[in-house]
């Protein structure tokens, strides 16, 4: 195998960030870290070890980027690093860079970047499935003359400020006036709200076409559909579904690691949206012993052999310090095929299964909660 080691960029999707770093020392892969500013959360777990240098608060540039892989080249004595392919921000920044970062011997795993966007864009996406066969939302340019409704981009925006990357979800004219500080609607699209049981297919594409696939169900989800607090490991993948998906982006040519957001509407599992990166409750790939992270290892060069591990469902993930923000906060969680009751009948076990409650990551998981 050619010498390679990690480099991973933290400070944003930073459960998905701790659940590989958990995965690479595991595997006793090397890896070091680029915290993101003095206040990276990386600092408070174990894996603060692994900090070979911080960055300015949310800079990514090329200059800075081949310094640090240059550095981490150095420090382990090797001719090839490979960049953790962890946020969209940063995906869509090597693509840009692809030709000149390769020809340094630095890899990301990732596809080619039309083939990213097609997947990554949430209306070319809508658009591909729809033509595949595969049930998504009614959508619109025009507002929708009734609640409840989604605003989407229509593709990734080159800076935060210029386009709101995150779908807004609108239950009432309120709402919809708060999102007027949305500069040009143009840049947008209106998706039709599905309701319903909420579920992530979880995929990898070697390059070679094998596929690995998992699922997980949605319980528990951050007020205005932002990240996962509570989910459990599935078995929906089973369904056919997730055939359609896989035909699809066998497809396009796709490879990589992708999730792929579905919901049950009583009849048919429709798709929502795709994240070709890590996805937040990455920790479940861990602890239900799905093979994603191996797979992807292997794939790229990072392991010598795959395993076999027995896929466990109904394995939690839980995630306290989300649930405690939105609290604190006077948000109100969406529950979907669950219950309060419920909640607190699991709640022995949930802590167990608590993303930050563990030795290495126990400062965030406090501070959290504080």
């Amino acid at each position: 195998m050619t010498s390679k080691s990690i480099l991973i960029f933290s400070g944003n999707n930073q459960r998905a960030i701790i659940a590989f770093c958990r995965y690479a020392k595991m595997e006793q892969i090397p890896f070091d870290i680029v915290a993101n500013g003095e206040d990276d959360t990386i600092f408070q777990t174990s894996f603060s070890e692994n900090v070979l240098a911080t960055r300015s608060k949310n800079r990514l540039d090329v200059e800075s980027v081949t310094y640090f892989y240059q550095k981490a080249k150095q420090k382990r004595n090797v001719d090839r690093i490979f960049i953790l392919p962890s946020t969209e921000f940063l995906n869509r920044f090597l693509l840009k860079n692809r030709k000149s970062f390769l020809e340094d011997g630095v890899e990301f795993g990732l596809c080619d970047e039309n083939t990213y966007a097609l997947v990554s864009d949430k209306h070319k996406f809508s658009e591909f499935c729809r033509l595949m066969g595969i049930p998504v939302p009614k959508d619109s340019l025009k507002i929708p003359n009734k609640f409840p409704f989604v605003i989407k981009p229509k593709q990734y925006g080159q800076g935060l400020s210029k386009i709101n990357e995150k779908p807004i979800l609108v239950f009432s004219k309120n709402d919809l006036e708060k999102a007027d500080h949305l500069d040009n609607l143009s840049d947008y699209y209106f998706q039709e709200y599905i309701d319903g049981p909420s579920y992530y297919l979880l995929f990898h594409f070697s390059r070679g076409g094998e596929v690995s696939i998992y699922s997980q169900e949605n319980l528990i989800q951050q007020d205005d559909g932002a990240s996962m607090i509570l989910a459990k490991s599935s078995t929906i993948h089973g369904q056919e579904i997730a055939k359609m998906f896989i035909q699809a982006f066998q497809k396009i040519g796709f490879y990589g690691l992708v999730m792929v957001e579905v919901k049950f509407n009583g009849r048919d599992f429709i798709m929502i949206e795709a994240n070709p990166r890590l996805w937040g409750p990455s920790q479940l790939i861990l602890d239900s012993n799905m093979t994603l992270f191996d797979d992807f290892c292997w794939d790229n060069g990072l392991k010598d052999s795959k395993v076999s591990k027995p896929y466990r469902s109904e394995v939690y993930y839980f995630w306290s310090g989300g649930l405690a923000s939105n609290l604190r906060n006077g948000k109100n969680p969406k529950i979907y095929n669950y219950s309060k009751d419920q909640f607190y009948l699991d709640y022995h076990l949930l802590m167990a299964s608590d993303i930050y409650l563990k030795n290495d990551t126990l400062k965030i998981y406090l501070n959290e909660l504080n």
